[in-house]
């Protein structure tokens, strides 16, 4: 025991380890001691895929929808559309008209040029037997005489049914001139001014109340008439709606009618002209009204 003891008492005390080695010692101890459960991060991590391999990523398709989806509603080609002379063109005699024209009843439509005072400069009645869909592609000369250096002057194009009711109206106006360089203007749409979306051309409909829906370009602030009119040219039922100019817009609307039987009747639209009298833009279609 003695011994022991002395042989205690003469080792060397430890050498005190760096304050900033510390770290790292802990560091290398806890690696060189066998552990089966892996050290981990601090933070919460996200389970670990089950794949060894580095797993691609899918994409889940969007179910695909069953509903048929329902087209809105289209603007149609005018009946009576004109290329040129466009709004406001200077022109001299003999003017250069072309258009495509649906015809009225016998295959006939009226065109007319009417002076700034009203007075009617040139009017034809013409027939043309129907080849295609957008109409008969007219280029007419159209003669006419001043009684000033300039005025304003309307050119319109109307076709008629078979009952005398207008059909449809278009025109334009123009400065007429008795001398100088012609300054055309053209037309960049093909739509009609006015469409009626519902109901359609050639629908029945009951109740005594036409309800209606559509879509109108004015060509001023002046109201807009619309008109249920008979064969025998008997007004059905009417009703006005103020627009504003320039603003192509929807309209929705409902005309009262009273009719004892199956009637057949003619719906118009129609704009009177601010600058001229009479009516500057007309549109209509087909209908039988029920009581």
């Amino acid at each position: 025991m003695l011994l022991s003891a002395c042989g205690r008492m003469g080792e060397q005390p430890p050498t005190a380890m760096p304050a900033d080695y510390l770290p790292t010692a802990v560091a290398l101890t806890a690696a060189s001691l066998p552990s089966s459960t892996p050290v981990m991060p601090s933070q919460t991590a996200s389970p670990a895929p089950t794949d060894t391999a580095t797993p691609t990523p899918t994409f889940t398709a969007l179910p695909t929808s069953t509903r048929t989806p329902t087209a809105g509603p289209v603007a149609k080609p005018g009946n009576i559309r004109i290329l040129a002379p466009g709004a406001m063109s200077k022109v001299v005699s003999p003017i250069g008209f072309r258009a495509y024209i649906q015809p009225g009843a016998n295959n006939q439509f009226m065109l007319e040029l009417l002076g700034e005072d009203g007075r009617l400069l040139y009017r034809e009645v013409r027939r043309h037997q129907i080849y295609l869909t957008d109409g008969v592609y007219t280029n007419i000369k159209i003669p006419f005489e001043t009684r000033a250096a300039a005025e304003l002057g309307r050119l319109q194009v109307s076709t008629f049914d078979a009952f005398g009711r207008p059909i449809a109206i278009n025109s334009v106006h123009l400065l007429l001139m008795s001398i100088g360089a012609e300054e055309i203007n053209f037309t960049n749409t093909e739509y009609a001014r006015a469409s009626f979306y519902s109901p359609s051309d050639g629908s029945e409909v009951y109740g005594g109340t036409l309800y209606l829906s559509g879509e109108y370009q004015p060509f001023n602030d002046r109201p807009i008439r619309l008109e249920l009119i008979s064969e025998a040219g008997k007004i059905l039922g009417a009703r006005i709606l103020n627009v504003e100019a320039g603003i192509r817009a929807p309209f929705e609307t409902s005309i009262p009618y009273d009719v004892d039987e199956a009637t057949p009747a003619r719906l118009i639209l129609r704009q009177a002209d601010e600058k001229f009298e009479g009516t500057v833009f007309l549109h209509s279609e087909l209908l039988v009204l029920y009581p």
